[in-house]
């Protein structure tokens, strides 16, 4: 009798601390795939823009380098934009395919927005 409560216990906690460790499906988790679909044709836009921010906000003086600075940030942006629309793309078909339970997209796509985006070769 006492080995059969201790069995029962044991089983109990296991299954107790299993669906703890296991992610559960919400809204949020199931949006994550088409948010990201969502977002990316935008985000070559939002990049460029962010590219041309970066650029602008300069803290050199001199209108010189500001002159090939802002189109080449500008299109450096847009290109890793077109980057960033295809792993969207791809990781949102995944979370959807999944009902975002692994989490494949970055976190940045899975918020809509229409912000301009730092490129990543700009970040300090």
């Amino acid at each position: 009798m006492r080995i059969l409560v201790l069995v029962s216990a044991l089983v109990a906690s296991s299954l107790a601390h299993a669906s703890e460790a296991r992610p559960s499906w919400t809204a949020d988790a199931l949006l994550r795939g088409p948010t990201a679909i969502a977002n990316a044709p935008l985000a070559p836009v939002r990049t460029a823009i962010g590219g041309a921010r970066v650029a602008l906000n300069d803290p050199v003086p001199g209108t010189k380098g500001k002159i090939m600075l802002v189109p080449l940030l500008t299109l450096g942006g847009g290109a890793m934009g077109f980057v960033d629309a295809g792993v969207w793309l791809v990781t949102g078909l995944a979370d959807t395919l999944t009902g975002g339970y692994f989490a494949i997209a970055p976190d940045p796509a899975t918020h809509l927005s229409v912000e301009p985006i730092t490129p990543s070769f700009a970040t300090h």
